[in-house]
């Protein structure tokens, strides 16, 4: 299995590790200072009404053992989150791509244009490290 540490490494990201019911147990070195205040504490807890968002979608991961990513609205930012599945736990990483103003209609259509154009390219990337890993498993060179 993947170490939280590596998976943090390896993606520069930031991450949190959850036991099996959803408390903080490791802090990456980019997550926000007030989930290092956090160990041992529920996430849930931590930021209250995030649990119906993203409570699903970490149980799958644990459920399927299978490495699960979506796109989530928070608070006003837009997140990649990506829940994996380890020995350690579930590690929690995720990648703020846009935040999406309220304040004016103008504000609200130029930041939802703005992320989904970040969606979109991260759709696109992910697509292209999809097909470029099967088309290396097809050579036979990965």
């Amino acid at each position: 299995m993947v170490s939280a540490v590596a998976v943090g490494e390896a993606l520069d990201l930031t991450y949190v590790v959850l036991d099996e019911e959803d408390r903080v147990v490791e802090v990456g070195p980019h997550a926000p200072a007030i989930l290092l205040s956090s160990l041992g504490a529920r996430v849930h807890e931590v930021f209250p009404g995030t649990e119906p968002l993203y409570g699903p979608h970490y149980e799958r991961a644990r459920r399927t053992g299978a490495v699960v990513e979506f796109a989530q609205y928070s608070d006003g930012y837009v997140a990649l989150v990506k829940a994996v599945p380890a020995k350690c736990g579930l590690i929690v990483s995720w990648e703020l791509i846009g935040f999406v103003d309220v304040m004016t209609i103008e504000g609200l259509r130029t930041s939802l244009a703005a992320v989904e154009c970040a969606l979109s390219e991260k759709e696109g990337a992910v697509r292209r490290d999809r097909v470029r890993s099967s088309l290396s498993i097809v050579s036979g060179t990965g």
